[in-house]
Order: structure tokens, then sequence, then C-alpha cells
């Protein structure tokens, strides 16, 4: 083949080839990628710190284009807010760290907590917060993966060196001659390899916040959950040591009684079998209060032995009664409910991920450019000669296009689509059945009011008064003791239930949690 064709048709090829990776290498394309601050601060209360929230939208058409596919990769995906990226550039040796809230001050022991404190307390130290804040680590890790070129190869050979004897220009061999040769696969420019592979990894990038942000909500509701499960077991502490107190101051009064034959000594007795009751209900309220206490310890990451820990607040707040409806509220889901944001995310991601293997169809292109020393004097007689090679490196994809897994990615991307509208199915029904929890604990609050509870202290105050005057029997004044805390019990429990309800609603809506 004569040289100057090969010239003629290799170097334009080549030259094109090098040209575009240079220019691509000029414009920034070095494998940097910027930094995404996701702070752990959604339903947040009131006057906490506001959320960052972003919602991942889906493309209009599927991705067909490598345009489309390097607009994604190259820009942001537009989120609501309007936030700004960070310019901050992610090193995998230095992952980034989760912008926390104002940390709490020392507080002194013994001294309280209120509920925007345990929320804060929560955001601020929960281990699986901080562990599940990773996952947004690895997906910019990924993401800066993806967006790095390949390297380039160095080859360096020594040829046909003398094995047996010299050569020489009366026994000629060789001539002895030395290659370096560099190659650098250029495909992943020509094919939009790495454009596919970039977009890919951003999307995941916009699951990974999405999958955080709903591991804040979802241990935000549950440190509210164990906040009023606190304040419900001290309450019925209270009220179970109040009763105690009662009867002992009874049992005290009824044994002088007995002793100058002014009661029957069954009547202790009686007495004296309530007590015992009663001691074991507060045994038992005390278990649950420290269970309580324990759960709401793991969620704020307390491991230190504070027998003084406690919390500040009353049950005896307004009921709220500005809660959306069920309609409403599945519609406040479906755009604020970060799950939902993330499979919407996931959808984006697969549809990207059909593109990747797309792409994967086009064989590799390896142009190489190289430079060959001969050594020729010794061997020949002739002076030693210097010449360049050129070559390019390729496939011939006749049998493997990658068939299978581009088959497999498309599955993905339909069974992700699937999965989206399970969500909402599901989602569906979880908001109705908060709503009819929530509907229902109202009610329950409403009907056991102060009022309830000023007429029965009222009730049980006169009924002592008259049994101690002998107007009253024995069994009147039990009854009217245990009429006293049965009220008190249902409306610590039917108020604890509601606030429960309530934060279960929220969380359900995605809505702000508010206190």
């Amino acid at each position: 083949m004569p040289k100057r064709w090969i010239i003629r048709w290799a170097l334009p090829v080549l030259s094109n080839g090098f040209v575009g990776a240079g220019i691509l290498g000029l414009m920034g394309c070095s494998g940097t990628q910027k930094a995404r601050e996701f702070p752990p601060r959604a339903n947040l209360p009131k006057n906490s710190p506001q959320p960052v929230q972003r919602s991942v939208s889906l493309l209009a058409g599927p991705l067909v284009s490598a345009e489309i596919i390097k607009q994604t990769a190259y820009s942001e995906i537009q989120s609501e807010g309007g936030i700004t990226p960070s310019s901050q550039v992610v090193d995998p040796a230095k992952p980034i760290e989760p912008t926390k809230p104002e940390r709490l001050k020392e507080r002194l022991v013994g001294e309280k907590l209120s509920f925007d404190e345990v929320i804060n307390a929560v955001l601020i130290s929960d281990p699986r917060l901080m562990a599940g804040f990773q996952g947004i680590n690895q997906a910019n890790a990924d993401a800066l993966t993806a967006s790095l070129v390949p390297n380039p190869t160095v080859m360096a050979d020594v040829l046909m060196l003398p094995l047996a004897r010299p050569f020489s220009p009366h026994r000629t061999g060789g001539p002895p001659q030395q290659d370096v040769m560099v190659s650098y696969p250029i495909d992943w420019y020509v094919f939009g390899k790495r454009a596919a592979q970039m977009a890919s990894a951003s999307a995941m990038v916009k699951v990974s916040e999405a999958e955080f942000a709903n591991l804040v909500r979802i241990r935000i509701t549950e440190g509210a959950l164990a906040y009023y499960d606190v304040m419900e077991a001290k309450a019925l502490l209270d009220l179970a040591n109040q009763n105690l107190a009662n009867l002992a101051k009874v049992e005290v009064a009824l044994s002088k009684a007995v002793e100058a034959g002014g009661r029957p000594k069954v009547e202790i007795n009686r007495i004296r079998l309530d007590l015992l009751q009663n001691r074991q209900t507060v045994r038992d309220v005390e278990t649950a209060l420290v269970a309580a206490k324990a759960r709401l310890r793991a969620l704020i990451g307390r491991s230190d032995r504070d027998l003084d820990f406690d919390i500040a607040g009353t049950l005896d707040a307004l009921l709220t009664t500005n809660t959306p409806g069920a309609a409403d509220a599945f519609d406040l889901a479906v755009d604020n409910r970060p799950d939902v944001k993330a499979i919407r995310a996931r959808m984006l991601q697969t549809e990207a991920n059909v593109i990747v293997e797309d792409r994967k169809k086009y064989p590799e292109l390896i142009p190489m450019l190289g430079w060959t020393r001969q050594y020729q004097v010794a061997a020949m007689g002739q002076p030693d000669a210097g010449s360049w090679n050129a070559s390019l490196t390729t496939q011939l994809p006749f049998f493997n296009r990658n068939q299978g897994n581009r088959a497999k990615a498309s599955s993905y991307a339909v069974q992700a689509k699937v999965d989206y509208e399970a969500t909402l199915v599901a989602l569906r029904a979880e908001i109705e059945t908060t709503a009819q929890e929530l509907k229902a604990a109202r009610n329950n609050a409403e009907a056991v009011a102060g009022e309830q509870l000023r007429l029965a202290n009222e009730v049980l105050q006169s009924i002592t008064e008259a049994y101690e005057a002998g107007t009253r029997t024995l069994v009147e004044m039990l009854d009217a003791q245990r009429n006293f805390r049965e009220t008190n019990k249902s409306y610590i429990s039917m108020r604890a239930g509601y606030w429960r309800a309530l934060y279960r609603y929220y969380s359900a809506t995605g809505k702000q949690i508010h206190h």
C-alpha cells in the first residue's frame, strides 16, 4: 500500500480525533463535579431552619438524542426554590458534610428539652441520618467518576535486538529499532458515551438527595411520635401517683376509723387491695416511661446514661382545625413527598440508563500515533532513521451489540414507571387512612374536654367528703375515684393520640411540621 495513500487517509482521521479531544479538554471536561449541599432540614418546626427541597422534573419525551444527554449532563436539573449550585469541587477523599442546623447550647443537668429542641437534636445527632447522608456523597462520587475522561496509553518497546551474534553489513539483521506509541480512545466523545453516563449519574444524585430527604421526613416523624409517647407516659404516671396518694390518704383516715370502731374492717381491706393494684399500675407506667424515653434518646443520638433526661411541654394545646382535606392532601403529597420525588427521579435515571446502554453498542475507537527509531549504522552500514506511525484500532460489532443490557435497561425504565403508579395508589390509601385517623382522634379529643375533667374532680371531692362524713358508702367513693381516674386517663390518651395522628398526617402529606 503506498505510503502517501496511508498518510492521506489516516492523517485527517487521527488529527480530527486528537484535535477534538484536545478541544474537549480545553473546554473544561476534566472530570470535575460540583458539590450539592443538601442539609437534613426537612419537616422542621416552625421556628427552625427551613428545609431545602428540590423537585426533579421528568423530560417531556424519551431521551433519544446525544444533545439532550449533553444538556442534562452539563446543566443543573431545574429545582424549586431557586437553588444556586455550590462552586465547591467534589474531592472523593473529602466527602461533603451535611449542613447542620444551629447546635443546641450546652444544657444544664435536669433542664428539659422542648419539642423544637427535640426535633433539632434529631436533625443534628441522629446516627441514621448521618449514615443516610453518605448516600449523597457516594452518588456525587459516582457522578465524578462518570465525568472523568479516559487516560492515554503509552507503549514503548525495543525490537529486533541481536541474539546470538552482532549485526553487521556483511551479516545483516534487524536493524534494531525503538518504538514509542501513544494511543487515546475517542469513542466516549464521538458516540456520546461519557455524556450519557454523566446524565445517568446526575439523575442518581437527585435520587440520593430525595431518598435522604425521605429519611429525614421519617426520622422527624418518629421523633415527634416519640416525644408525645413520653408526654403521655409522664402524664399517666402523674395521674397514677395522684390516685395512689388519694387512696393512701383514705387508707390512713380509714385505719383510724376502724381502730375507733366507726368503720368495718372489710373497708380497710378493700382500700388496701386497691392500693396494691394502683402500685402495680404505677410500676407499669414507670416502665412505659423509661421505654419511651429510651426510644427518644436513641433518636437524638444519646448513648450516655443521663438519669435527668426529660422533656417539657403540654398536651393541652388547642386542637388544629386547618388541616387540608384528603383530596387536597393527596395533591400536596404528590408535590411534596420526597419518596415520590425519589421515584420520579428514578424514572429519569432509568431513562438515562437506556441511553447509556444504547451507546455501548458502538465499538471502541482507539487512534494511535507513534515514533520509531531504527539503528542501522552497525547493522546495515546506513544512517539511523526515524519515522512516525499511525493506526486506528476498533471492533467490528457483528455479534455483540450489547443487546441484553439494552433490553434490561428498557425493562428497568418500564418497571420504574409502574412503580411510580403503584406508589401513587399506595399514597392515596395512606392519605385516606391517616385523614380518617386524624378525624377520629380529633373527635375523641374533643369528646373528653376540660369540662369533663372538672366535673369528675368535683364529683370525687364531694363524694369523698360525704364518705368521710358517713353519708356515702365506700363503694360509692371508690366508684367516684375510678371514674375520676378513667376520665383523666382518657383525656391524656385522646390528646396524645390526636397529636400523634396529626404528625402522621403531616408526614403523609409531606407538609412541614408546625408546633
